[in-house]
């Protein structure tokens, strides 16, 4: 059961800003940041990242005449720790699923996203195609992509983090004074992007208690989803998938165009990385609005 909730907390935005409410969906009390009204469009966070990473593209969809939504990922302060304690991509997918039906007035939305709110997305296509509308999926590998490259060096190599972060008393190992696995994977991820402000935002989200320990469950969240069989379904919502081509996820768009049956479309950016959305913040919300003005005109 799902219950929509419009009450903020402070510090209340104004007009011109994101206001933060809150949603009870699939078991867990979600945080959201909400900008303007109409159409339902929602946008997915990764990590180590927060809803606050689309701050530009709240602003510019809403001025479009857009309500657009970026809720805080299961266990992503002040989003609730999932009692049910469970990270794996359907369970992701179900959360946004969930958000739709909470947050929408016609059980539909557009929605975009990347890294693990990718995941989220790629799972949803799959499993609950009729509540989206159409779809955009940033620097996120599909598991289809994942289990095509498992036995490349050079995959595992650029993936190291999904391993580390599943090794026993990891969180010990991570969640130190200053988060400095957080700069670390910016710089890494998105050598050429300076963000200080937005990453200290990211920061006081992971240092919430227990919210880094649930970031690194998603790891072996996705690689028991991966070994117990995930839905790989074929996709008929229109999608625009956009790759960074110095990601490490770029590799992964190639194996997933097959899925596709309905309009889809790759674009692959030059000498961009991880935080697309951010390294190229004009260029990529453009790209998205366009995306959903063509194919779930208002």
């Amino acid at each position: 059961m799902t219950t929509r909730s419009t009450a903020s907390t402070a510090p209340k935005a104004s007009g011109s800003e994101p206001t933060l409410k809150y949603v009870q969906a699939n078991g867990v009390r979600f945080a959201y940041l909400e900008q303007g009204a109409g159409p339902l469009v929602i946008f997915m966070h990764g990590f180590p990242d927060n809803a606050w990473t689309y701050r530009k593209q709240l602003q510019v969809f809403a001025d479009a005449g857009y309500r657009a939504v970026s809720p805080f990922l299961r266990g992503y302060a002040p989003t609730a720790i999932p009692a049910d304690g469970r990270f794996d991509p359907v369970t992701l997918g179900k959360d946004l699923e969930a958000l739709i039906a909470a947050l929408s007035d016609d059980g539909q939305a557009c929605v975009a996203g990347m890294d693990w709110g990718g995941t989220a997305i790629w799972q949803a296509l799959a499993t609950a195609p009729s509540a989206i509308k159409a779809a955009v999926v940033m620097n996120t590998a599909h598991p289809i992509a994942i289990v095509k490259n498992w036995q490349s060096p050079d995959h595992i190599r650029s993936i190291f983090h999904v391993f580390y972060f599943q090794m026993p008393g990891v969180e010990s190992r991570v969640n130190t004074e200053g988060l400095p696995w957080v700069d670390y994977l910016w710089k890494l991820w998105s050598p050429t992007l300076k963000n200080d402000e937005h990453i200290r935002s990211v920061k006081e989200t992971l240092s919430s208690p227990g919210s880094m320990a649930a970031a690194l469950k998603y790891y072996g969240g996705l690689s028991d989803g991966i070994r117990s069989g995930l839905p790989m379904n074929e996709m008929h919502t229109p999608t625009l998938t956009i790759y960074g081509s110095s990601d490490f996820t770029a590799k992964h768009a190639e194996p997933v165009k097959p899925l596709f049956k309905g309009p889809y479309k790759n674009i692959m950016l030059p000498d961009v990385w991880h935080f697309a959305h951010l390294e190229r913040e004009t260029e990529v919300t453009g790209l998205i609005m366009d995306w959903f003005k063509t194919h779930a005109p208002n």
